[in-house]
């Protein structure tokens, strides 16, 4: 193999959604090759046909680009080693399998379900190992091997593993890694449906499509030892293989959906945004400077080191995403902010698509009002959808702690008159007419700016009020008052 081009995989299997730890893997991919100017490879390992599916091979592809990754080759690009879906392949591993067999480093085994079983517990009961050698098959006569595959006998195909000797993973990231060779047995190539395993296919793939380096999850790392036997029984050069830890949760158990969400289509549903996710998983054990968490993703290929890549296991942290989130909502523009917004606020009925679409500039100086304080795009449906509508219903032990004061209830109705007669409705002159009628009565602003939050918005936390009040208008926010001010008056019988 030339491996003087820089060439990675991922080969993820379309059996379900596409989890964090698979995602994270794929940018250490991406990563590496656009550092390197090579090549990203996406092929897809489909040979377990119980499992896989067009429905997860669709929603695979869509994740991929929906998190911004490209491949250079692969399904629906194409490439120099075309077909990139395992399925498709079927001759090329079947030549492989002859070329060993002539080559006398595989064999048919014609050992029944029953014998293997046998085989295993009898292993056990003698407290050894239930390592496989084939017992007769592995040594019989290939013309007579032939005659009873030709004749329909059920069989798979071996390799004929050493039985002395060591196997070592030169690992980028964890260093050499030794496997003794007789503590690994002689392992199927070739089922007996004539589908290939994955270990013997990932090798041929990977030693056919030219791949420089094996970046994967180190789940894999102890099938790597198989995998190099097969390329050097085939006459192949070796990739450099790097088995990256997996991702955990926070109580250290691997990540899943009890620790929220664990797929790619989960974290988009949450209102996470493609590029801070795709920031975030790129940092997570990565080794990247631990005082910079923001990057594009040039910057983070510019800057990626594989060898610089933990060999402990990642814990994902959902706040530090979150604040990652945050600094990528706040770097959208207000229109962009605005246009995800409007179809938010129809679906959950807080405005109606008529409304939205006549008023679309008022909407994007709403979202350059809030977005400070927006986490996930869910979020904007709860932050702004007060902005529209008329009378609020208010928390009753909320607005009692609001108006239960003499001053309050005395001087609000007044307030209410000052603002309806205000000769323009601007954020300085509700401001000048809050602050004056305050210091008319001798007291803190704060005592009024206090209710008119609540009664305005019905909360007590919110943008900055005057600049709230100008954007929800003259009529809206004398509405809310009336309300408030008839409610208060209820308490007060």
């Amino acid at each position: 193999m030339d491996n003087s081009q820089t060439r990675v995989r991922y080969a993820p299997s379309p059996t379900g959604m596409l989890h964090v730890g698979g995602v994270r893997t794929a940018l250490f991919n991406w990563l590496f090759a656009r550092k390197n100017d090579g090549v990203f490879v996406l092929r897809i390992e489909d040979t377990d046909l119980e499992r896989s599916t067009e429905a997860s091979f669709e929603q695979l592809k869509r994740s991929l680009r929906w998190i911004g990754l490209d491949w250079d080759e692969g399904p629906e690009v194409g490439g120099p080693h075309a077909p990139y879906r395992q399925t498709e392949r079927l001759e090329i591993y079947r030549e492989a399998v002859r070329k060993l067999l002539e080559d006398g480093a595989a064999y048919h085994d014609f050992a029944t379900t029953e014998e293997l079983a046998e085989f295993r517990e009898q292993a056990r009961s003698e407290g050894r190992q239930p390592i496989y050698r084939g017992s007769e098959y592995r040594d019989l006569d290939p013309e007579e091997a032939l005659k009873r595959v030709r004749m329909g006998e059920p069989h798979t195909v071996r390799f004929k593993t050493p039985r002395e000797g060591q196997t070592v993973v030169e690992d980028l990231i964890r260093g050499p890694v030794t496997f003794e060779n007789q503590n690994l047995e002689d392992f199927v190539l070739m089922k007996s449906t004539g589908t290939p395993t994955y270990n013997f296919a990932a090798a041929v793939d990977d030693a056919e499509m030219e791949i420089s380096h094996v970046i994967r999850g180190d789940d894999h790392l102890s099938n790597t030892p198989r995998q190099i036997l097969i390329y050097e029984a085939l006459g192949h050069q070796l990739p450099a293989f790097a088995h990256v830890p997996q991702v955990l949760g926070p109580d250290k158990k691997k990540l899943s959906k009890r620790h929220g969400a664990a797929s790619v289509e989960e974290f988009a549903a949450q209102g996470i945004l493609p590029e801070a996710l795709f920031n975030y998983l790129a940092l997570l054990g990565a080794g990247y400077a631990a005082d910079e968490e923001i990057f594009s993703p040039q910057e983070l290929a510019a800057r990626f080191r594989i060898d610089r890549v933990s060999g402990n296991p990642a814990v994902f942290d959902e706040t530090k995403l979150l604040a990652i989130n945050q600094v990528y909502i706040r770097r959208q523009s207000p229109e962009e902010l605005a246009m995800q917004a409007a179809p938010m606020l129809a679906a959950t009925g807080a405005a109606s698509p008529e409304e939205l679409e006549q008023d679309m500039p008022r909407l994007v100086e709403i979202m350059d009002l809030l977005k400070e304080r927006i986490s996930r795009t869910t979020d904007i449906p709860d932050a702004v959808g007060y902005f529209y509508g008329g009378a609020l219903d208010y928390d009753p032990e909320q607005f009692q702690k609001q108006f239960d004061k003499e001053f309050v209830r005395e001087t609000f109705p007044e307030l209410r008159d000052r603002l309806a007669a205000l000769p323009e409705w601007t954020e300085e002159a509700i401001e000048e007419a809050v602050r004056g009628l305050a210091a008319e009565k001798e007291k803190g602003a704060r005592h009024l700016i206090h209710p008119l939050r609540f009664a305005a918005t019905g909360r007590t936390v919110s943008a900055g009020l005057f600049e709230t009040l100008a954007l929800l208008g003259r009529e809206r926010s004398l509405l809310r008052m009336d309300r408030a001010i008839v409610e208060m008056r209820q308490l007060e019988d």
